[in-house]
């Protein structure tokens, strides 16, 4: 069980404690500076990190756990923009999901060669299905939960459990962290986006290292009311043989 949630109570007693007299304890007239104070200190008191309650996250986990890739049939469309060593490269990739296997459709608006088909395998061999299902793995991190500028629960996990991000090559969840925004339909909370950053500069290999990264994703709901993995966005920069470059990419989801 989480410690119970006693930061506001706490400093709402702080507060009430100013406007005594420290030596006969009854209250006196606020002063103007007092009232000018009190909005900012209520504000502290609403954005306060506090901790995320099992309720909440068991439902939104439960439901992830519903939703298996075995359950899904989309198609990814990937347009990036990568730069480095002088050079600039423009992909555009179409990929298919049938529930059971990856099939790689289009590269540039062309039939893809041997050699990317094979490519593509061995990352997907590497890389989980992306969709709904993966909040299952991210929130059993999330420690903290505050309430942004519209009203919204955001659960924060600070660094991403193991098995969240990995690349054909390394596991690089623990050099990320995450906010997950929540909505609610009907009472039922869920994940409408989740955005993730690099907590710090790493090395991805040997070769690469990434200075900054950042992805945000949509989640909409669907005809039945299922979240949906809608699209993605993500930029990247850092180091590659030594010569700065990035990566900026937008994918999208079509749901059959």
């Amino acid at each position: 069980m989480p410690p119970r949630d006693t930061a506001p109570h706490s400093l709402t007693v702080h507060i009430l404690h100013l406007w005594r007299t420290p030596v006969t304890g009854k209250r006196h007239r606020m002063t103007s500076a007092a009232l000018q104070m009190l909005p900012l200190a209520l504000a502290l008191i609403a954005s306060a990190p506090l901790p995320v309650p099992d309720t909440l996250r068991d439902r939104v986990i439960a439901d992830a756990r519903a939703m298996p890739p075995a359950s899904l049939v989309f198609e990814r469309t990937t347009r990036s923009v990568r730069t480095g060593g002088g050079t600039t490269t423009t992909l555009l990739k179409v990929e298919r999901w049938d529930g059971k296997r990856w099939q790689l459709v289009s590269i540039n608006g062309k039939k893809p060669t041997s050699g990317q088909r094979d490519e593509a395998q061995k990352l997907a061999a590497s890389s989980p299905v992306p969709g709904y299902h993966r909040m299952a793995v991210l929130l059993s991190g999330a420690t903290e939960r505050t309430v942004d500028g519209e009203g919204r629960t955001v659960l924060r996990i600070p660094v991403l459990p193991a098995g969240s991000v990995r690349t054909d090559s390394a596991d690089i969840s623990t050099h990320l962290q995450a906010e997950a925004t929540l909505a609610t339909r009907a009472g039922q909370p869920w994940v409408e986006r989740v955005k993730v950053t690099a907590r710090e500069p790493f090395r991805m290999n040997m070769l690469i290292k990434v200075m900054t990264f950042e992805q945000t994703s949509e989640y909409r709901l669907d005809d039945k009311g299922r979240p949906r993995l809608a699209s993605q966005v993500a930029d990247s920069a850092g180091t590659m043989f030594g010569f700065a470059g990035g990566e900026k990419s937008e994918v999208t989801y079509a749901y059959r």
